[in-house]
C-alpha cells in the first residue's frame, strides 16, 4: 500500500510541474521588423520594431501597437548590443517577418547584413527581404495602417499580394537571397516597398483615424541588383513580364484592347513557365514556354487573347533590354530582367 501511494505521489509531481524557464508573454520583448540604413554619416543604422503586447489584445486606437527603436555602429552586432542599453529584456525574434533595407543602403552592398541574420540562431529563416524605395527603411517601419494592427504585418503582406495575385511584386526570404548573391550567372532581384504620401504624418496614430489617409505603404515594382548591390529599377511591365516567364505568378489579369476600342479582362490562373537555352550558330538563344489557364469576362476571341499576350511577353523583355542597355548599368548585352532567371538554366561558367 505504501509502495501504491508513493508511484501515485511520484506521478503527481511529474504531472503538475511546468517549466522552470518559462516566461510570460507580457516579459518578452518581440522583435517583428528591423530596417537597415545609412545615416547622415554614412554609418549603419539598425531600426527595431517592437510589439507593444499590451495594445494588440483590444486593439485600442489610441495606442501604439508597436515602438520603433534605432542605434547605430559599425556592424549589426554592435548595434544590437548598444540597443541591449535602451531595452530592459533580450529581443525575442522568432516572430521577425521582415527585414527592410533603405534604398542608400541597397546600392552599397547588403552581403554582410544577410549574411549576419543567416547564422542569427535567434532568427528564423523564413522572414521577407525587401528594399525601401526612395525612403529609408525605418520610416516603413513606422507607417500605421488601418487593415493591419502592426506594420511590419502589413507591409509584409502586401508584398505577398502584390506578387500572388498582380505580379510586380516579389517575396524572397535570407536563404534564398543568400543563394543568388553567391550564385555564378545570376543576379538578385528583390521586392520593394514605398511611401506614398507624408512619412512623418504617416506614423502619427491620428492617420488612421481619417478616411483619407495622409501616408501609407505601397507594394512596389522590383529591384535589379548587380551581386550584392542594388542598381535599378524594373518598371511595371519589366516586373510583370519577369515574374510571368519565371512562373511566379499564381492568379493575375490583363487587359486587352478590342478592335472597337473598347476593353476586356482576362483573370490568368495557374501560370507554369519552362526556360530552356539552345546554342544556334555559336550563339546562345532562349525557347521560353508559358502555359496559363485564362478566364475570359468580356466579349473577346482566343487568338486576340493570344496575339496580346505574345506582345506583352516581348514587350516586357526586349524594353527591359533597351533601358538597361542605356543606362548603362549592366556590360550585359541581354535584358536585365533576363539576367535574374535565365542564367540559373545554364552552365556556370559562362559568361
Amino acid at each position: 500500500m505504501k509502495r501504491i501511494i508513493i508511484i501515485a505521489l511520484f506521478i503527481t509531481s511529474l504531472v503538475f510541474t511546468g517549466c522552470t524557464d518559462k516566461r510570460e508573454v507580457d516579459d518578452l520583448i518581440i522583435a517583428t521588423a528591423i530596417a537597415l540604413d545609412l545615416n547622415e554619416e554614412g554609418s549603419l543604422e539598425l531600426s527595431i520594431q517592437i510589439l507593444n503586447v499590451h495594445s494588440v489584445g483590444n486593439r485600442p486606437m489610441d495606442a501604439a501597437p508597436v515602438v520603433v527603436i534605432a542605434e547605430t555602429g559599425r556592424t549589426v552586432q554592435e548595434v544590437l548590443r548598444k540597443i541591449s542599453t535602451i531595452i530592459s529584456e533580450k529581443l525575442f525574434f522568432s516572430h521577425f517577418v521582415l527585414l527592410v533595407i533603405g534604398e542608400e543602403l541597397a546600392r552599397e552592398g547588403i552581403l554582410p547584413y544577410v549574411t549576419f541574420f543567416a547564422i542569427n540562431q535567434d532568427a528564423l529563416h523564413r522572414f521577407n527581404i525587401a528594399v525601401a524605395r526612395g525612403c529609408k527603411g525605418k520610416d516603413i517601419l513606422k507607417i500605421v495602417s488601418v487593415a493591419a494592427h502592426v506594420p511590419s504585418m502589413s507591409a509584409e503582406g502586401k508584398l505577398l499580394e502584390a506578387t500572388k495575385y498582380y505580379g510586380i511584386g516579389k517575396y524572397y526570404t535570407n536563404d534564398e537571397v543568400l543563394s543568388d548573391i553567391r550564385s555564378e550567372g545570376i543576379n538578385l532581384s528583390l521586392g520593394s516597398i514605398q511611401i506614398i504620401g507624408d512619412p512623418e504624418k504617416g506614423s502619427d496614430l491620428e492617420n488612421r483615424k481619417k478616411t483619407d489617409l495622409e501616408a501609407y505603404t505601397k507594394a512596389s515594382t522590383i529591384a535589379v541588383f548587380k551581386k550584392d548591390k542594388l542598381i535599378d529599377w524594373m518598371d511595371e511591365e519589366e516586373s510583370l513580364g519577369y515574374n510571368y516567364i519565371s512562373g511566379k505568378i499564381k492568379n493575375s489579369y490583363i487587359v486587352v484592347t478590342k478592335g472597337d476600342g473598347t476593353f476586356a479582362s482576362v483573370q490568368v490562373m495557374k501560370v507554369n513557365s519552362k526556360t530552356k537555352p539552345i546554342l544556334e550558330n555559336g550563339k546562345i538563344k532562349f525557347k521560353i514556354s508559358i502555359s496559363f489557364l485564362a478566364e475570359i469576362t468580356g466579349a473577346m476571341t482566343m487568338h486576340m487573347l493570344e496575339t496580346y499576350w505574345k506582345e506583352r511577353i516581348m514587350k516586357s523583355g526586349f524594353s527591359a533590354r533597351k533601358q538597361f542597355k542605356n543606362r548603362k548599368q549592366s556590360k550585359r548585352t541581354f535584358s536585365v530582367s533576363a539576367d535574374c532567371f535565365i542564367a540559373k538554366n545554364i552552365n556556370s561558367g559562362w559568361k
